[in-house]
């Protein structure tokens, strides 16, 4: 994660803002697989360095929407740590493309 946050620097705001929009799909589907293989370390050995820097920015991003949104936590949900991320890496702004631009 810290080579992803080095090059995002490197990027910049508008560079980094292109990248979760081209890898939107494929990070969701990256989400997906790592929630149901229950996190295997082996779902993102073969994953490109783009899709994993576009998952680390995505998962800053939507985790500090997560924590203002919902301060004290939410009751009833899934207490599983896959759960809970899985849950803050697709938003339903994560499902549409329009909600990139």
């Amino acid at each position: 994660m810290s080579d992803s946050l080095h090059r995002a620097r490197d990027r910049g705001d508008d560079g980094n803002k292109d990248l979760l929009v081209q890898e939107r799909e494929n990070v969701n589907a990256l989400v997906k697989k790592i929630a149901r293989e229950d996190a295997s370390t082996e779902t993102v050995k073969g994953a490109r360095r783009k899709l994993l820097d576009a998952m680390a920015l995505r998962y800053l991003r939507n985790r500090e929407i997560f924590m203002k949104t919902f301060p004290d936590g939410i009751d009833n949900i899934d207490p599983d740590p896959v759960s809970i991320w899985a849950t803050i890496m697709i938003s339903p702004r994560d499902e549409d493309p329009v909600s990139d631009s």
